[in-house]
């Protein structure tokens, strides 16, 4: 069900701060492996919506629906290739 309820600024950018400290945390663990690592790093990462309820404290409803509206905003681009588990991706990812 979707709803057209406004965004929540605060949920939003702690949900883009957590995207992309996850994938520089990635990077450093990557880095030790060459250029080719990091480069298949950066064209493969994305998180797990089930990772946010380790580093946000609201509810992984709450998160995903937020994630909706970003995607609909296209902030976020989601893979739901795998059942039960949406890997979501920055659209505009500076790092």
């Amino acid at each position: 069900m979707t709803t057209n309820k406004p965004h929540d600024p605060a949920l939003r950018a702690a949900i883009i701060a957590e995207i992309g400290r996850g994938k520089a945390e990635g990077r450093e663990r990557w880095a030790e492996h060459g250029e080719d690592a990091l480069s298949w790093h950066d064209k493969t990462f994305a998180y797990c919506t089930w990772w946010f309820k380790f580093k946000i404290p609201r509810a992984t409803k709450v998160i995903r629906q937020e994630l909706e509206r970003m995607e609909r905003d296209g902030l976020v681009t989601a893979d739901r290739s795998q059942s039960n588990n949406t890997k979501w991706r920055l659209e505009h990812d500076n790092q």
